[in-house]
């Protein structure tokens, strides 16, 4: 891929700040815009270029601030107006850029666009959102399935209808059909964007576009209007400014994705493959499975093939909506720290542009929750569902613990202090994982050893060398199932990165020439890697760099 086409954006590394759970200035137990503000310098020495923001805008909060209820102002929990500007000018003064975040798919049924198109089928503010009459006996028009549990219609009295929520009953789906609906949400990207947002994450955006009611949910996210809605928000708004656009894309797949992302016209910079998230499990997300290496190995691979030299793709491992990336792919027991170390080294030599999840570079990991404690509607419906089924709570809780949303959104763990020095106050909104005496920023910037400051130096590392951000990618031994390793090459420059995924020691043929004379980057472990030849014989969750050539 070539650099003579180079954004800024191209070399960037991205941290997702969730805020309600990132700092609290005012002691209120929640995050606010302040909070961020007062960490900016912590985000700069880590070697961040962009922080995603996730929603701060008035919402009741039933989906965590992903059911707006105003577009364009500041939640009062998470401060006003002026933070956000002030937060901007102090953000743009250190070299960081502010990415905001749009839910542009659904809204708050507290919105007033929603209380107004309710009231009446003769509403102007009706045609807003998607209405279906009720069947002969009342019932739902379809079988649509909310992706919280239940239907995904809801009965509204006034006008004799169901109005459509693919998520919860409180985030009724927004009608693109109709323009004002679209002049609205395109007024919206262009007030964040004049004042001062370096850029957008859409969340959902291809629900913007749905299927008739006589078609499967199956096509949610597949509809061919979905980029053409996408090409007229970037015609009006997008494509007159300088920013980072980053879609969430549900249906779009490599072999389409450049149509949304390609460099020379797509309508988006770049996307979110989230693929990976659906690996281990049978089908539900809440009855976690082994995953296969090689499977994973394969998403990223076919998403390589689909975008390389055509567009832009993001790297995650985690995010908001996932477990910690630890616990997941990593071991956060036996071994916490290499395996955390390792996954930096993946995520942050991958071609596309990195999003480290906060928290993560400190190794976060999954919360020890009750039933009791849960915060996210996700869980809670999924569980309440289960038990009406008859199912058991010693049944249900394994799998909800491996990977609710709650486990990301637990407070940023900053010290061994009261409430991880996340907030002054009494109770935090949810739990505190309890792994914060020993697991905190405070006590990871004295270690030399620590995770935290080994992504300094991966990030470093990345920054350093172009190959990381432009260069072709060659795995080798594709169908290991338990190493993940990968060439980066760029104009002359060729780098190895090996990775054990596997908490057990194994033996690995990187193919390339004695690796003794090659020059070893970086390394998660203190002692000398072992190597003879092309051969290394791994640890558990072992990675390197080499710099071969």
């Amino acid at each position: 891929m070539a650099k003579g086409n180079a954004r800024w954006w191209h070399n960037a590394v991205c941290y997702e700040v969730y805020i309600r759970s990132f700092n609290d200035s005012k002691g209120t137990g929640i995050g606010d815009l302040k909070g961020i503000e007062n960490k900016l310098d912590y985000l700069k020495n880590l070697g961040v270029d962009v922080i995603w923001i996730t929603p701060f805008y008035p919402s009741p909060g039933v989906d965590m601030g992903y059911d707006i209820s105003d577009y364009k102002n500041v939640d009062p929990k998470f401060g006003q107006l002026k933070d956000f500007d002030s937060l901007v000018k102090s953000a743009h003064a250190k070299g960081i850029k502010i990415l905001v975040d749009m839910v542009f798919s659904h809204t708050s049924d507290e919105h007033q666009w929603f209380i107004e198109a309710r009231k009446s089928k003769d509403n102007p503010y009706h045609d807003f959102y998607v209405w279906y009459p009720p069947k002969a006996d009342g019932s739902a028009p379809n079988d649509w399935k909310s992706w919280f549990s239940g239907s995904a219609w809801e009965y509204n009295k006034p006008t004799n209808e169901y109005y459509l929520h693919i998520f919860a009953k409180q985030q009724p789906a927004l009608n693109w059909k109709t323009t004002k609906v679209r002049e609205e949400l395109f007024s919206v990207a262009k007030f964040w964007l004049d004042k001062g947002a370096d850029g957008i994450r859409f969340d959902v955006i291809t629900l913007n576009a749905l299927p008739d009611i006589n078609q499967s949910s199956d096509l949610w996210g597949k509809m061919p209007m979905a980029l053409i809605y996408l090409k007229m928000m970037n015609d009006k708004v997008l494509s007159e400014y300088d920013i980072l656009t980053v879609g969430e894309m549900p249906g779009v797949d490599p072999e389409n994705a450049y149509e949304f992302v390609g460099e020379k016209e797509g309508p988006l910079k770049t996307l979110f493959q989230l693929d990976i998230m659906g690996l281990g499990n049978d089908g539900d997300k809440f009855h976690p499975t082994p995953y296969s290496l090689v499977a994973f190995k394969k998403i990223y691979q076919n998403w390589y093939n689909g975008l390389y030299g055509k567009g832009w793709i993001s790297a995650v491992l985690d995010n908001h909506d996932q477990a910690r990336a630890v616990s997941r792919w990593g071991n956060d027991k036996d071994y916490w720290k290499p395996s955390a170390k390792m996954l930096a080294t993946f995520l942050l030599t991958q071609w596309g542009v990195p999003y480290v999840f906060q928290g993560d570079e400190i190794g976060m990991t999954n919360c020890p929750f009750t039933p009791a404690e849960f915060k996210d509607v996700e869980e809670i419906n999924y569980y309440k569902e289960k038990i009406a089924e008859g199912k058991t709570e010693a049944e249900l809780l394994p799998g909800i613990l491996a990977r609710c949303r709650d486990n990301a959104r637990t407070p940023m763990q900053w010290s061994s202090a009261k409430n991880a020095g996340f907030t002054s106050a009494d109770t935090p909104w949810i739990k505190v994982n309890p792994n914060y005496k020993t697991i905190n920023v405070e006590a990871e910037l004295k270690d030399p050893d620590s995770i935290l400051n080994y992504y300094k130096k991966m990030i470093s590392l990345r920054k350093a060398n172009p190959a990381f951000v432009y260069g072709t990618v060659n795995i080798i031994d594709f169908n290991n199932e338990n190493v993940y390793a990968y060439s980066r090459e760029y104009e002359g420059k060729e780098f190895l990165v090996v990775c054990n995924f596997r908490g057990t020691h194994t033996d690995f043929d990187t193919k390339t020439a004695d690796l003794r004379k090659a020059k070893l980057l970086i390394h998660n472990y203190s002692s000398n890697p072992h190597i003879n030849d092309s051969k290394i014989s791994l640890k558990p969750f072992e990675a390197m760099i080499f710099e071969v050539k």
